[in-house]
């Protein structure tokens, strides 16, 4: 063992009792940037720390933070009521609550006739509210906050809460937490805060954040970067597999079905196409063509936070082979034992998210593979690209397609279930819909190009059997020079003869009942201008659709910041006169008015906020 990563030889004092739990916790001696970074931190040095993903960094917060706690008599009955010692701030519900997790399993070691150190979760839930979380902070004083930053936001605006006796703040993902997404809840946090304070940044990919690091009040801040040439760990192996784009799913189901794993973590690239593929993939378990045996998990940011709390908890715990579909929700920080495989079916359209996917593997110096699939032609670009930013991928040649009955009849089987029930249908084409909208949003643009891109392949890869409406097909779509040969049909069908979409039918019986009284009004006009709007506005492009509703998303969002803001500004205004209850009362009128006139107003029915 080297010296100087054993805990004996760590530059600063450390509890008794934090000794017990790193040693009951199985860490046999400090990884790299634990040796760096806990002597720093616990000695009033904030630190800007970037080291490979599964390397300790959480470890390398939580012990200074728990040493800070007793040197400065936070675990005393002195510590005021309603206010806290630390703030921890990470981008996502699950990485939070996986915080407070590491902080509860060293805080089970603490004395029992010891002040209690107590740990406090703030994130969005529908079994609590932001007062639930007051009243929480009140009655147990927690010394520890860990949250996402909407949530923490709400919080400190509460006014009964105090901010006053914080020391120590973590950005855990910090090149997460200053991107355009959280930027401006982060700064409003760190403004309520006291400016002297330590603070700490952690990420594998910190340098992706730039200049905004400086947003966030360092005070001679201390850089600590290890390992930053190779950015991933020795363990784990990255390799790539280049595919038909027809083939894609089907690699996946092969690999899934045959390849030796305890655990696996399959990425795609929309939440809407982890829900329609994991409705697939039952079905074919169902049918013994997937090992029965295997567990198959799905979690993505439109769940509600109970159901991937749940979702999270069941995979990491299960003793069985299991295999999780999920999106960019769980890429960063994770940490769940026995994963040994990382799956992405598309590479993710930021390149620093990459190492941060294939990090949920190979952790701890735990041997790891990572496979990412690469359509053939141009996006073979994207192994020299990610060359040039130190990350060497390996091709895994002559990957056959085992145990899945041949291409053609699997997407025969595909189709037909589709057709089973026409929402499938609707489900598949909003999926391939949001697929070619991230394709579109890629980094690598000069790689991911929409001008280059199969659509025909892609369409059958979901399992469609008619290409969609979108202005992008329209454009960019490469036909046969031989109409005899082509593989397109009469209006973009991809069968024939086509589907009757008359008598294609929900299973559902009322969504069904509306689709048949849609279809009865429009044999019922007469008028030729009239049916032509509406046959216009039914047969809208889907992308076209999908703007529609982000558009009014977005109103509604604008919205809702500026009503908050108004109301704010009104409380503290307050002083209890009769002119601003009036102005109140004004406030509330017009946004019942908005909401009157929105109830009475017609438009398209359903949300694509998933895509």
């Amino acid at each position: 063992m080297s010296k100087s990563l054993s805990w004996d030889d760590l530059d600063c004092p450390v509890q008794p009792w934090i000794r017990t739990a790193i040693e009951v916790m199985g860490f046999d001696q400090m990884t790299p940037v634990q040796a760096s970074t806990i002597p720093l931190f616990a000695k009033n040095k904030d630190v800007v720390v970037e080291s490979v993903t599964g390397s300790g960094k959480t470890v390398s917060f939580v012990i200074p933070i728990l040493e800070k706690v007793i040197a400065e008599n936070a675990n005393t009955k002195n510590f005021k009521k309603a206010h806290f010692h630390t703030l921890i701030v990470s981008p996502t519900r699950e990485l939070s609550k996986q915080i407070k997790s590491v902080i509860d399993q060293f805080l089970e070691h603490y004395p029992e006739d010891q002040y209690p150190i107590r740990a406090q979760l703030l994130v969005g839930t529908n079994e609590s509210t932001v007062r639930d979380d007051v009243n929480d902070l009140i009655e147990n004083r927690p010394q520890i906050l860990v949250g996402t930053p909407g949530r923490i936001l709400d919080f400190l605006q509460m006014p009964v809460v105090k901010t006053t006796s914080c020391s120590m703040v973590i950005l855990d993902e910090a090149d997460r937490l200053l991107d355009v997404s959280f930027v401006k809840d982060v700064e409003r946090i760190l403004s309520v805060l006291p400016k002297q304070r330590r603070t700490g940044l952690f990420s594998a990919t910190i340098s992706s954040a730039g200049n905004t690091i400086f947003k966030t009040g360092l005070r001679n801040p201390v850089k600590i970067t290890v390992n930053s040439k190779n950015h991933a760990p020795s363990s784990l192996k990255l390799n790539y597999i280049v595919v038909d784009p027809e083939l894609k799913f089907q690699q996946l189901l092969s690999i899934v079905n045959n390849y030796r794993y305890k655990k696996c973590i399959v990425y795609f690239p929309t939440c809407i196409s982890v829900t329609y593929f994991y409705s697939f993939i039952q079905f074919l378990q169902s049918k013994g063509i997937i090992n029965e045996n295997l567990s198959i998990f799905s979690l993505h940011g439109k769940l509600q936070t109970v159901s991937r709390m749940k979702t999270l908890e069941k995979f990491t715990e299960t003793l069985d082979n299991s295999v999780l579909l999920t999106t960019d929700v769980a890429a960063r920080g994770i940490d769940i034992p026995d994963v040994d495989l990382v799956i992405q079916l598309d590479p993710p359209t930021d390149s620093d998210i990459f190492l941060h996917r294939c990090g949920r593997t190979g952790r701890a110096n735990r041997i790891g593979k990572a496979i990412t699939f690469l359509n053939k032609g141009r996006e073979e670009d994207y192994v020299p690209f990610m060359q040039v930013k130190n990350v060497e991928l390996e091709e895994i040649k002559d990957l056959t397609i085992k145990g899945l009955p041949k291409p053609e009849e699997f997407y025969n089987m595909f189709k037909n279930w589709i057709l089973a029930d026409r929402s499938r249908f609707d489900h598949g084409v909003k999926s391939f819909v949001a697929f070619i909208r991230y394709y579109s949003n890629h980094s690598a643009s000069s790689i991911f190009r929409l001008q280059t891109l199969d659509y025909v392949s892609i369409c059958k890869m979901y399992g469609l059997f008619r290409l969609p409406r979108m202005p992008e097909i329209t454009k960019y779509l490469k036909k046969d020079d031989d109409p005899e040969n082509s593989v397109i049909f009469k209006d973009g069908w991809l069968v024939d003869p086509p589907v009757d979409l008359d008598s294609f039918a929900y299973a559902d019986k009322k969504q069904e009942k509306k689709r048949l009284d849609e279809l009865k009004h429009l044999k019922d006009i007469h008028d030729k201008k009239k049916l032509k709007f509406e046959l216009k506005k039914k047969n809208m492009a889907w992308s076209n659709k999908t703007e529609t509703k982000e558009t009014k998303a977005e109103r509604r969002l604008k919205m809702s910041i500026k009503r908050k803001a108004i109301e704010d500004q009104l409380a503290k205004e307050d002083n209890g006169d009769s002119e601003d209850d009036e102005v109140k009362q004004d406030w509330k009128e017009v946004v019942m008015q908005n909401k009157r006139q929105k109830t009475s107003s017609s438009g398209i029915q359903g949300s694509f906020d998933d895509l």
